[in-house]
């Protein structure tokens, strides 16, 4: 069933509309992009993100492989998945990075 539109709205209307939320939401994913990088940057300064990378790698895998049983109930995987599963798995290797540095 095709959308109605208000009556004397054209569709240039619309696309602006469409372009001027596509506009914000990528301003807000950028300024996020910003704040964990400026978030990062500071903790591996002060010499914490080893042990920040370590407290927050078994909560990523947990909610990786929450997401992963709800969708094989569901249906295939998503991109979300896959992007929990790949930030999951960075995170399991750098914790285990650091313990064997500090190990040694």
């Amino acid at each position: 069933m095709p959308a109605i539109l208000a009556e004397g709205t054209d569709l240039s209307t619309v696309m602006n509309l469409l372009l001027l939320r596509f506009g914000i939401i990528a301003i807000c994913v950028a300024v996020l992009a910003i704040v964990l990088f400026a978030i990062a940057l500071t903790l591996k300064r002060k010499g914490k993100l080893g042990s920040t990378v370590q407290k927050i790698a078994p909560i990523a895998r947990s909610y990786a492989d929450s997401r992963n049983a709800r969708v094989g109930r569901n249906r295939g995987g998503t991109w979300k998945n896959g992007a929990a599963n790949a930030v999951a798995h960075y995170l399991t290797q750098q914790a285990g990075r650091d313990d064997r540095e500090h190990r040694q």
